[in-house]
């Protein structure tokens, strides 16, 4: 079954505004005051630059005259505001908080430079990713004139955890010696990013109006030339999806491709149920049944499911399928490859190669399991951890097995649950001696060691 490129672009990148004019802004405020939040935002960015260029002209002099004086005589650089260089939108998911930055920066000629913080969690890992994005520009960029940069920092309230105590710093330094204007983006207030609120202005985003996100409905259904809904059914999946308009869009595309000749609502209430009975099934089917990339395709071409939601769901169970290490070197090489190639799309609008993410990420990973059995047993599947919103939850044995790997390693939750239980898992289904050594130095309990099988 060929995909056409067109056909497979999801609808909230294909109906993403490329500028503010196009915009239906939500409403937003700074403290009690309310704001035009695209103005705010145009005039940070120009004021930005205004300034950091008259500080670069000063530092250049301070420089010059510490180089030729003793070091109790040199003066110490000056340094831009952090209210001045970075900003934070915190609103629920779906309101258009990445769609601003996105279009504002493009009509200002800018390139985006984005990272998640939830994907960069510990002070090493944010170091690592921003350090060269915030520097002054390079010596090319002297020779050849280049586009100002916007630094986007997405899900900023996924930092959390032991060992991340010194990613907020991290990010605050990083503000203070940035040569770009950072927008941080945040899904909710944390009491734990209270140190960043106290250095730089934060907007509370609001959701759209139901009459605004009907509107929006109405002009896609025309577009994509949907006759078969009523503005009861838009009114429904509006209501359904409580302010978050990606849903809204999303959940279009899905009646979009579950089109029938019945009433719409049946439909859209199946939309609205949670589909976890769906994806589990799904699942299985991939990693048990399907073993050729034609069978794959198949199988998630049919699927309703949100290729974003599919590609958590196989990274977080791959390894409660794929047992040999050689099998999960192959698979977690493919996931990566296929994340790799997601950045491309999103960065270049590339749409044409969302064919080969789905085969990275679903075939290249189911497939890179070779050693079946007709009667394996049951399998364990379990929900992602990361959600969009950059959270994650625990059982409470899950909760107890992470307290006591804390008592032997100052690691966070999300390394833990990332990285040190599927290390422990592979390490203690290689044997029962090593199953039983593990358990015994991180003294766990029978519940606790079955997390381990």
């Amino acid at each position: 079954m060929a995909v056409s490129s067109n056909d497979k672009i999801p609808w909230v990148e294909k109906y993403r505004p490329r500028s503010i004019k196009d915009m239906a802004l939500p409403t937003a405020k700074v403290g009690s005051q309310k704001v035009d939040i695209a103005e705010e935002l145009r005039s940070f960015i120009i004021e930005f630059f205004k300034e950091k260029r008259k500080i670069n002209e000063a530092n250049k002099k301070i420089r010059a005259y510490n180089r030729i004086h003793e070091e109790k005589e040199q003066k110490e650089e000056i340094k831009l505001a952090t209210e001045k260089a970075a900003v934070l939108l915190e609103g629920p998911p779906g309101v258009g908080k990445t769609t601003i930055a996105f279009a504002l920066a493009n009509d200002l000629n800018m390139d985006v430079v984005e990272t998640n913080a939830s994907d960069t969690r510990t002070k090493k890992a944010l170091e690592s990713k921003l350090r060269e994005t915030t520097k002054s520009r390079g010596i090319m960029d002297f020779v050849v004139q280049s586009r100002r940069k916007l630094i986007l920092i997405d899900e900023i309230d996924g930092i959390y955890g032991v060992t991340d105590r010194g990613a907020v710093p991290t990010i605050i330094k990083l503000i203070e010696n940035t040569q770009f204007p950072i927008i941080m983006c945040s899904n909710k207030y944390k009491q734990n990013l209270q140190s960043l609120y106290k250095k730089i202005r934060r907007f509370e985003v609001n959701s759209l109006s139901n009459e605004e996100m009907l509107k929006i409905a109405r002009k896609i259904v025309t577009k994509e030339k949907i006759s078969n809904l009523s503005v009861n059914d838009l009114n429904l999946v509006i209501n359904k999806n409580s302010g978050d308009l990606r849903g809204v869009i999303n959940d279009l595309q899905g009646i979009s491709q579950g089109y029938s000749d019945k009433d719409n609502k049946e439909l859209i209430l199946k939309l609205s149920r949670d589909n976890t009975e769906e994806i589990f099934t799904l699942i299985r089917d991939l990693f048990q049944n399907a073993n050729t990339l034609k069978e794959v395709r198949d199988l998630t071409y049919k699927s309703d499911v949100d290729y974003n939601f599919l590609y958590k769901w196989i990274n977080e169970n791959l390894t409660s399928f794929i047992r040999l290490n050689n099998e999960i070197e192959n698979a977690y090489e493919n996931l990566s490859l296929a994340d790799e190639i997601f950045g491309r799309i999103r960065k270049n609008q590339y749409w044409s190669l969302l064919p080969y993410f789905y085969d990275l990420f679903a075939g290249g990973v189911v497939l890179s399991r070779k050693n079946r059995s007709p009667n394996e047993g049951y399998r364990r599947i379990v929900f992602p951890r990361y959600t969009s919103s950059g959270f994650f939850s625990l059982s409470a044995n899950e909760k107890s097995i992470v307290e006591k790997i804390q008592k032997k390693y100052k690691i966070s939750d999300i390394e833990i649950v990332q990285d040190f239980i599927p290390f422990l898992r592979i390490l203690s289904n290689s044997s029962r001696k090593q199953l039983g050594d593990v358990s015994t130095w991180f003294e766990l309990d029978s519940k606790e060691k079955k997390i381990l099988k």
